[in-house]
């Protein structure tokens, strides 16, 4: 737990630096540590130097002190300033201990028992989650208090002598996140209550007042944990962004929701969007750009840029824009690891009730992006892969190739056609295929320069099709096993790069169809690859798939 928790306020700290002007990129280093006097120790301890289990970090705005909640010593120590921070630089001051060497729990306005977080607001004072004395502290003017000085209020408690856990407005259970707006409104992550309160005016109300308004929960006497847009479990992390969005980090259910315009919110509201994970029903952990396991923290900057503190995968993950992402959406850098994930790469299902579902496939990062992007490809199924269970999409064609596959450079998008219907039908299946890019986009980090289609069999036609229909859409096309329709109007693709595949013996699509598209191609003006298997019979794809020569010819492709 130590070193779990050394590299946490590691990564936090890191966090802390970082202004909305700082350029990130994946692993970026740290600039100092506190705690340690180099990166490469994880000594513990109870003096001015060092820590055990630091766990909340906080600068004053009024002053540029550092204030750092050291958890297992029972204290809160103070730096001077952190512009002038030396690795491994002495506190200055301690607060829940009269010095530097002593760290027993206690109750009272000078003791602390397992302090977890920390913040400064706007006037200077300081707010500590006492979390196993159900409590949160105030310290007016915190940063010119004298070591071992009393706070100045309580809340979660009638008075300072009290630590009883409970399930009310003006009780707590194992308080943990704590954040002041700009309004004066205190936000509370009380973890055991599994629920967020809000303290109005918080700094001017008296010892032991009740909340003014609660989310997780329908009212201040319910304390069930839950998984759906109106309940949490185990709330760890609250944070304000500037346009009123709060966002609140959940251990159990590995998310964080986003709460807009919270100003407005009844008690008990819903959610309207979340974070490491697809929607409010899910709570899987995972070692992912999209996915995380046991959130410790949520923070952000003026740029609109989250911090999520994902402890078991040891990183902090970073959401450019954060609020205007939809659910489940990937994040744009990761701090304390090198990628966003050292296991196999594995095909998410997408369930998107409004366009497709589809698998996904993203690339490791160990692939330059060029400015951020990749190029993606859409891939079709044949017929028989036709319905509502995605498995059948994953083993044929491109998506069975792609399972642990540790160096391919695209995403890859495959849909699935409803049983009811087929690519080419005049049904709107395209208008949804159409929308599903758009979605893909908006979602994932593709490059719309280069947006490849490819398809096999029913999948190879329904490529001719779409691209026919939406010829700006694609800078490449793949079609495998392939034919069109009577009337189809092939010049209006006759500039896309198209190199098509089909088996000389192919029963199902007699090879003179595919024929017949390629010279039709060609008399538009059309300069078409066309490779025929003379020993294969429908099934061309799997050769062509395990072909890396067609994935180097799409990466030569960009749409004009």
């Amino acid at each position: 737990m130590k070193i779990i928790h050394t590299i946490i306020f590691l990564l936090i700290i890191l966090c802390a630096w970082i202004n909305a002007q700082t350029p990130l990129f994946n692993n970026m280093p740290a600039n100092g540590v506190l705690g340690q006097s180099v990166f490469t120790t994880n000594q513990s301890g109870t003096s001015s130097i060092l820590l055990n289990s630091p766990s909340g970090v906080a600068v004053d705005p009024t002053t540029g002190k550092l204030f750092v909640a050291d958890r297992y010593n029972n204290r809160i120590l103070r730096w001077s300033t952190l512009s002038k921070m030396e690795n491994g630089s002495p506190a200055e001051a301690v607060l829940g201990q009269s010095d530097l060497i002593t760290s027993s729990s206690g109750i009272s306005a000078s003791k602390l028992n397992d302090p977890l977080r920390v913040f400064i607001d706007s006037t200077g004072c300081l707010w500590v989650s006492d979390y196993l004395n159900n409590r949160v502290l105030r310290f007016d003017n915190a940063s010119s208090k004298p070591t071992g000085a009393p706070a100045d209020g309580v809340l979660g408690q009638p008075d300072f002598n009290s630590n009883i856990s409970g399930t009310s407005a003006s009780k707590m259970k194992g308080p943990v996140g704590v954040f002041v707006d700009g309004k004066g409104r205190l936000w509370v992550a009380d973890r055991l209550n599994h629920r967020v309160l809000r303290f109005d005016g918080a700094s001017l109300k008296s010892n032991g007042a009740p909340a003014d308004g609660v989310l997780g929960q329908q009212d201040f006497t319910t304390g069930t944990s839950g998984l759906s847009n109106t309940k949490m479990n185990r709330p760890m992390g609250v944070y304000l962004d500037l346009e009123d969005n709060l966002w609140v980090c959940e251990d159990d259910n590995n998310r964080a929701i986003r709460f807009d315009n919270v100003s407005s919110k009844l008690n008990g509201a819903a959610a309207d969007g979340v974070l490491g994970q697809p929607d409010f029903n899910t709570n899987l952990k995972k070692n992912s750009r999209d996915g995380v396991s046991n959130l410790r923290g949520v923070y952000g900057d003026a740029a609109g840029r989250l911090y999520l503190v994902d402890e078991s995968n040891h990183r902090v993950l970073v959401f450019n824009h954060a609020a205007s992402k939809p659910n489940g959406a990937f994040a744009d850098y990761v701090l304390g690891q090198p990628d966003f994930g050292s296991d196999p790469i594995i095909q998410q299902e997408v369930y998107d009730a409004s366009t497709l579902n589809y698998l996904l496939f993203m690339p490791r990062d160990t692939f330059a992006a060029e400015n951020g992007k990749y190029p993606l490809i859409i891939s079709l199924h044949g017929i028989g892969e036709r319905g509502n269970d995605l498995w059948k999409v994953k083993n044929e064609g491109l998506p069975k190739i792609l399972d642990g596959k540790n160096d391919f450079e695209f995403i890859v998008v495959s849909p699935q056609c409803p049983s009811t219907t087929e690519w080419y039908y005049n049904d709107g299946i395209q208008e949804k295929l159409d929308k599903m890019i758009d979605s893909v986009i908006n979602r994932y980090p593709v490059d719309t320069n280069r947006i490849y289609l490819t398809g096999l069999s029913m999948g190879g036609i329904g490529t001719l099709d779409l691209a026919i229909r939406y010829p700006k859409r694609f800078a490449a096309l793949i079609p495998i096993a392939f034919r069109i329709e009577d009337g189809w109007d092939l010049c209006k693709i006759k500039d896309i790069p198209l190199w098509g595949f089909h088996g000389q013996k192919d029963d199902i699509i007699p090879i003179s169809k595919a024929q017949s598209v390629i010279n039709a191609l060609n008399s538009c003006g059309g300069n078409p690859l066309f490779t025929i298997y003379p020993d294969l019979y429908h099934d061309s794809w799997t050769r062509t798939y395990n072909n890396p020569d067609i994935y180097t010819w799409l990466l030569t492709k960009r749409k004009q």
